[in-house]
């Protein structure tokens, strides 16, 4: 039976809405600095062209160097391992619809999506010219035809909509590489292979692959995807999404259990909505011309052209491992030691162990990306603090997002329904709307009618929802604005779920007294916006402040 509603009194129109959430700890600053000065540049280009925090920018220059990457070297493993281990990467961006993520990819991803789509146009003509000349032939002669005209493999690289299962297909087959990338993650984390009886499986085979490219599949043998183990093949992920649609995958205890989250690098900014004007001026500048990316994408073309190392009898990719100076094992030797210090019961780490025990790995993985897009031939002791410098800022933003996931789920789930009625994409069709509306069309989480009418309930009594009946429901005119800090906060990841217990409801505060601690707020945003201008990045908060000591920057409240 669903539960009951609060509907017995007509909540008055300008009554202020309530916050849901409490105060979080702000966005770990990127750090920007850390990475090469070709992609730092290409960095703060995104920024200012898209209007988009720096994490954004970062994670997607970075999703794309690791795409170029993976084929061509390899990672040292601390444990002398022949051929060390691979390079690819996890890459988790959440940040709202309609705020530039997928234009920020795009520029990113511009030289590797080009040469993905030119290549899969010769795949299809060349397909086609075969398939063309094999329909006049007939029995025995189309047969020899065939086997001395094979079709050529798919040259697909990147895959935006896809399921594990003919991805493990694929490698099977065949292919080497390839990318899961996609700005809109929600496909990917609540997809149907994560919702299936089988998550198990499917989580084990993708975090299988991550660590040594062993993707493996029994099936029967009338199975179109077949039967088969496909060794070291390379898969990187790179995901940009809306909170909503990935909160429920996100606090799935299984997902953290099994170490699937905990091999993501993270970001999750602030939104800038409010904060990104732009001027006639900066309307005449064009990304596209900009010299910054220019070089950058020059230089993705310069390792696209490198050769790969890829066996072509077997598709296994076999590249050499790019190897670390001396003093660079140095530094990541601290770096690991400096993660364990803090595993202990009382150490800050003590919450989010499955995802710091991957800090030390993910070092060398991000290293290796690094340096092989500089070039270089070992990694020296500079290459590999600044590997460390983005492994802490992943660190500190799971550490922040498991403190904020610690509320009530129920109220999160109010304050994440919320910013998808508010969503620019929807916010006219939602701005009133029937229960069973949003059973049918709303977000997954909300299809359960328990579920639904328990957070339909709490947005009625925190004044965000206006309803007379209990079926028919507006928002409130005022929520919008009264909410604005709670939007950006409600970013908080429901991991914690799973790993601490759940807090107290968040106390009331009189609507009277929501004015006056609004102002303080905006006033230390500002104050936020004028420093980061003073840098050169307009319109930017989240771009960092310079690291005077890679090792003394959490960033993070304990």
């Amino acid at each position: 039976m669903s539960a009951p509603l609060m509907t017995d009194v007509q909540i008055p129109s300008g009554l202020a809405p309530q916050p849901l959430l409490p105060d979080t700890t702000p966005p770990t600053p990127y750090p920007v600095d850390a990475l090469p000065h070709v992609m730092r540049e290409a960095v703060e280009a995104i920024v200012e062209h898209e209007l988009v925090p720096a994490a954004i920018a970062g994670q997607c220059v970075i999703g794309a160097t690791t795409h170029l990457a993976q084929t061509r070297v390899n990672a040292w493993h601390p444990k002398g391992k022949p051929g060390g281990s691979p390079c690819s990467l996890f890459s988790l961006s959440l940040f709202g619809s309609g705020e530039g993520k997928s234009s920020a990819r795009k520029l990113a991803f511009k030289t590797i999506d080009e040469a993905e789509k030119e290549a899969r146009t010769r795949y299809r003509q060349v397909s086609a010219d075969i398939e063309a000349m094999a329909a006049g032939l007939k029995g025995k002669a189309r047969t020899e035809f065939l086997a001395a005209n094979p079709l050529p493999p798919d040259p697909q690289t990147q895959f935006s909509d896809a399921t594990f299962e003919p991805l493990a297909g694929e490698f099977i087959r065949g292919k080497p590489a390839a990318s899961w990338d996609t700005d809109e993650g929600g496909q990917m984390l609540g997809g149907s292979s994560l919702k299936a009886d089988t998550v198990a499986a499917t989580l084990g085979g993708l975090t299988k692959g991550f660590d040594d490219g062993r993707f493996e599949r029994t099936r029967s043998k009338g199975n179109l995807e077949g039967s088969g183990v496909a060794y070291n093949r390379r898969l990187s992920i790179h995901l940009l999404a809306q909170p909503v649609t990935v909160a429920e995958a996100l606090s799935n205890p299984l997902m953290a259990g099994q170490g699937f989250l905990a091999r993501f690098l993270l970001a999750a900014p602030d939104s800038l909505a409010g904060q990104r004007f732009t001027t006639v001026e900066a309307l005449k500048r064009s990304s596209y011309a900009d010299s910054r990316l220019q070089r950058y994408w020059g230089r993705c073309q310069e390792i696209a052209a490198s050769p790969e190392h890829i066996d072509l009898e077997t598709g296994e990719v076999r590249p050499p491992v790019l190897q670390l100076d001396a003093k660079a094992v140095e530094v990541w030797v601290d770096f690991r030691n400096e993660i364990e210090s803090h595993l202990g019961l009382l150490g800050k780490f003590a919450g989010i162990k499955p995802f710091a025990n991957r800090g030390a790995e993910q070092a060398l993985r991000l290293a290796t990306v690094l340096g092989c897009f500089e070039g270089i031939e070992q990694i020296d002791d500079d290459c590999m603090r600044r590997a460390c410098m983005l492994v802490r800022y992943s660190l500190s933003e799971w550490l922040r997002y498991t403190d904020a996931g610690a509320v009530n789920p129920d109220l999160q789930k109010a304050a994440d329904l919320m910013n998808w009625l508010r969503d620019p994409k929807r916010i006219e069709k939602w701005q009133e709307f029937h229960v069973n509306d949003l059973g049918k069309s709303g977000p997954a989480a909300m299809r359960s009618a328990k579920v639904r009418d328990r957070v339909l309930a709490i947005l009625i009594r925190y004044n965000h929802l206006l309803t007379s009946d209990g079926k028919q429901f507006r928002l409130n005119l005022l929520a919008e604005p009264a909410d604005s800090a709670e939007s950006q906060q409600s970013r908080g990841l429901a991991v914690a779920e799973a790993l601490r217990k759940v807090a107290a409801p968040k106390r009331v505060i009189p609507a009277e007294s929501l004015a006056s601690a609004a102002s303080p707020q905006t006033s230390a945003e500002l104050q936020q916006a004028e420093t980061q201008q003073s840098r050169g990045f307009p319109q930017n908060p989240q771009h960092p402040h310079p690291l005077a000591d890679a090792e003394e920057h959490w960033q993070v409240a304990l």
